[in-house]
Parts: C-alpha cells; sequence; structure tokens
C-alpha cells in the first residue's frame, strides 16, 4: 500500500495513486479552509434564500416542505454551477486557477478521477448538471406553483440524485478506492464519503415523501374510479369501464 503520509518528493502533485500524470498540474493558492468556507457560505445564502421565498407563499408550507425546498434550491445552483464547471472544463482543471478549478483540486485529494478525465465520472456529472440540475430546480418551481406534477417530479430527481452517487461509490469500491487516501479524515471520511453519503439519505427521504403523496393521491382516484364504474353498472346494467 502507497504512504500515505504524502506524495514521493519527485512528484508534483498530491493526488492517488502517485504515478497519475498531470503535466499541467498547478498547485492550489487557496487554503482548504478558505476554499470549502467560501462554498459554504454561498451555499448557506441559497438556502437562507429559499427558505425566505418558500415562507412568503400564501398557502404556507410545513417546516420539512421548506427544508426539503432549500435542499431542492441548492441542488440546482451545485448541480448547474460547480458540477456544471467540471463537466466543461474536466480535461484542463489540474492546470486551471479559477476558485471552482481549485474547489475541484481540492476535492480531487479524496479521488482524483475528478483530475483524469475519468469516463464514468465525466457522464455522470454532465448528466447530472444538465438533467438532474434542472428536474431540481423545476421541482421547487412545482412546489411554489402548487403544479400537479410537483411529487412526480420530486420523485424522478431524487432517484436520479441517488441512482447516480450509488454508482459513483461502488465504482470506486470495484477499484479498491485507489484514486484517494483510505481512511484519511478529511479527504476520505469527510470529502469522499460523508458529502457523497447525503446525497444518498436526503434523495431516500424525498423518494419515501413523493411516493407516499402520489401513493395516496393514486389510492383517491381508484375510490372515485370504483364509484363512478358502480353507478354506471347500476344505471346500464353493466357498461363500459373506466379501468
Amino acid at each position: 500500500m502507497a504512504d500515505q503520509d504524502g506524495p514521493p518528493k519527485k512528484l508534483k502533485h498530491p493526488f492517488y495513486p502517485w504515478d497519475l500524470s498531470l503535466p499541467d498540474y498547478v498547485p492550489n493558492d487557496l487554503s482548504a479552509p478558505h476554499l470549502v468556507g467560501l462554498f459554504a457560505a454561498v451555499m448557506c445564502a441559497v438556502v437562507l434564500l429559499a427558505w425566505v421565498i418558500t415562507g412568503r407563499r400564501k398557502e404556507p408550507f410545513c417546516g420539512w416542505r421548506r427544508l426539503s425546498l432549500c435542499w431542492m434550491l441548492s441542488s440546482a445552483v451545485i448541480h448547474w454551477v460547480l458540477e456544471g464547471y467540471f463537466s466543461v472544463y474536466h480535461s484542463s482543471l489540474a492546470g486551471r486557477s479559477s476558485y471552482l478549478a481549485q474547489m475541484w483540486k481540492e476535492y480531487a485529494k479524496g479521488d482524483s478521477r475528478y483530475l483524469s478525465s475519468d469516463n464514468f465520472t465525466v457522464c455522470m456529472e454532465s448528466v447530472t448538471a444538465v438533467v438532474v440540475g434542472s428536474l431540481a430546480f423545476l421541482t421547487f418551481v412545482a412546489f411554489m406553483k402548487g403544479n400537479n406534477s410537483r411529487y412526480t417530479l420530486q420523485l424522478s430527481v431524487s432517484v436520479c440524485q441517488l441512482y447516480g452517487c450509488v454508482l459513483y461509490l461502488l465504482t470506486e469500491a470495484r477499484e479498491g478506492f485507489s484514486h484517494g487516501p483510505v481512511g484519511h479524515p478529511l479527504y476520505f471520511w469527510f470529502y469522499f464519503l460523508f458529502l457523497n453519503l447525503l446525497w444518498v439519505v436526503v434523495p431516500l427521504l424525498h423518494i419515501w415523501d413523493a411516493a407516499g403523496h402520489v401513493a395516496s393521491c393514486q389510492a383517491v382516484s381508484d375510490f372515485y374510479i370504483d364509484e363512478y364504474n358502480r353507478r354506471m353498472a347500476a344505471i346500464n346494467g353493466g357498461g363500459k369501464k373506466l379501468r
């Protein structure tokens, strides 16, 4: 097993595996606390904005629904901006010095696939940026407008988030966690495991919530359809049924 205290001195990057070729790599000039702190501040602002917006609705949401919509809006921002940036610039991230590039280079200390243009990662993040980000935003709008499709959209975006994250974790597990320092408190446990498990736990809660509402609506629909069929049978002695 490679030494997890740091890369060999002859190599000029801190990513696993140590022999990963990154000829254009430029080290970050922003510290991890700076990068993570600024990102956390921006996301807190997005969550606060969503909380304020959902609180001004004429028909008020419960606390759970407002938190849920905070997740949807913040998800849309993360998918569009952060993952969208990766999707566009993945092939040159190692040599870039913008804030978003440095964010990805910091995260890549836990999973270097983000600097090697790994096929699965590029495809997964591109689909997430375009499709899942849009679904998350549409879900937020649908709930604000009381659209009939709101729980279908919530179910769709949550399944996509869960599926993508599970595949992301399992593909790395099958490769023996070879793209980061296994057991490292920051790079493995926080960056790779904790942050990604959020995209498993929260979507599961949203799937359970949406499925319950869809099932309830179907039960009501079935009741009225059965009632209609009984009335038509009584009137016509049979007749065409709706189901």
